[in-house]
């Protein structure tokens, strides 16, 4: 393993560390409100409203960071190839070694990201129903995490 590849580990690893505990935190201030309505969430406080953001941000930067960073740097821990891959290549070599559950369950998150990033004033059922997805979802999305994580440290 190159000295590279470790610093780039250990950051991608502090980042995601940092994004999934204020993503647990959110979720779990959010819980008693959740699944959200027009009308419930059109009523949410200023307070809310910035725990709602939160949880879209740092879901948004970790899924981007697992997807730039963390998943090919852990590809290449695990088959000791730094080259350059298409992601789709990564990540279907990782669910072959069981560090992804599926690739479906990543493009769905990733969909997810999309659909939150491009949030317009004039789509708020849209955003509801997203944001809905998202709470119902995230414990599956942070386990992927969780797993390639657990596969990441186990070769460190």
């Amino acid at each position: 393993m190159t000295p590279e590849l470790l610093a780039t580990l250990q950051s991608a690893l502090g980042e995601n560390n940092s994004h999934a505990e204020k993503i647990r935190r959110a979720v779990q201030i959010l819980a008693p409100l959740v699944p959200f309505s027009v009308e419930t969430f059109s009523g949410l406080g200023d307070e809310t409203i910035m725990v709602v953001d939160q949880l879209i941000y740092r879901f948004t930067k970790m899924q981007d960071s697992l997807g730039t960073r963390f998943l090919p740097a852990v590809y290449a821990l695990l088959e000791d190839d730094d080259r350059p891959r298409p992601f789709l290549d990564i990540l279907n070599r990782l669910e072959q070694l069981r560090v992804v559950e599926d690739v479906a369950t990543w493009q769905f998150f990733r969909e997810l990201r999309n659909r939150l990033a491009h949030d317009y004033p004039e789509s708020v059922q849209q955003t509801i129903e997203t944001l809905n997805l998202l709470h119902s979802g995230i414990e599956r999305f942070l386990k992927l995490y969780e797993v390639a994580k657990a596969a990441c440290v186990s070769r460190l």
